[in-house]
């Protein structure tokens, strides 16, 4: 596949924000029946981005394109040199710090079924054993010691999709009817309740992270955590931070319909937006 060297360019798109950072456009697709799916950063220069086209690595000396064969619909990065693209066609990708690396490829023709062979996230959990389970909306596969990625039995499959959607068994708080689930890392993730009370999972137990905002409990499009806080970002384009039990909005970014990926590094926010990657760092 061939890779193009482009130049970052980076303006300064109008967004609002309550405590004033500045948001900036750091990647934009230009091509109308495109789009941007994901992003995972290292820091303020070094990040990753996916999207219909492929996906891109940043650095400080520019964006790096790979062209995958067909759609990325998400990144799930581990380190600076492992991390993997998802996409349609049962696609895998691995970056190991040099290169791409595409490790499974699903059968053609397609098989047939509404999601029957996209990929978009991965996590680790006890209740999956040991591997890495990548998945969409009626599909897992389990990653291998070799580097291979397998469909487990049928029986397996449903009970890897459902700790995909709805997360492990958790000790749930008083009252709390489970509304929805998030994963955030290795055996560890959070989730809300149906009144609105968020919780963070890790380590065994689980920690107060108050009522989530109105925005999020309509719409929530993606979530990672950072130093104790969840980042989130929820209907109408905007940008939340949870500080204790407290979710305070980071921004608005006007001209935005969804944000379907946020990442956070150091001392920026990325989020990825219909076409555009945004950056705001203090």
């Amino acid at each position: 596949m061939m890779l193009a060297l482009l130049m970052l360019v980076a303006s300064s798109g109008a967004t609002t924000s309550p405590d004033g950072p500045r948001w900036e456009k750091v990647f934009e697709e230009t091509k109308s029946n495109s789009w941007v799916s994901g992003v995972w950063a290292l820091g303020r220069d070094d990040w990753f981005a996916s999207g219909k086209w492929g996906v891109a690595k940043a650095s400080k000396a520019g964006i790096e394109r790979h062209a995958a064969g067909t759609s990325v619909l998400g990144l799930f990065g581990e380190a600076p040199n492992s991390v993997y693209a998802l996409g349609a066609d049962e696609l895998i990708m691995h970056f190991d710090g040099h290169r791409w690396i595409e490790e499974h490829k699903g059968p053609t023709p397609k098989r047939p079924g509404r999601g029957a062979d996209l990929l978009h996230s991965a996590f680790y959990s006890a209740a999956a054993g040991t591997s890495m389970v990548a998945f969409g909306p009626s599909l897992a596969l389990e990653r291998q010691s070799n580097g291979t990625w397998v469909a487990p039995p049928k029986d397996e499959m449903k009970k890897l999709s459902l700790l995909s959607q709805v997360g492990p068994t958790v000790p749930l708080p008083p009252g709390c009817d489970e509304a929805g689930w998030h994963w955030l890392g290795k055996d560890s993730g959070w989730f809300f309740c149906h009144d609105g009370r968020a919780f963070m999972f890790e380590g065994g137990a689980t920690a107060p992270k108050g009522k989530l905002p109105r925005a999020c409990t309509k719409t929530l499009d993606s979530s990672t955590y950072r130093d104790g806080d969840i980042y989130a970002t929820c209907g109408a384009a905007t940008v939340w931070k949870t500080e204790g039990q407290t979710w305070r909005l980071l921004a608005t970014l006007k001209g935005e319909k969804e944000l379907p990926s946020i990442s956070v590094t150091g001392d920026c926010v990325f989020v990825a937006g219909r076409r555009t990657i945004w950056r705001s760092c203090r």
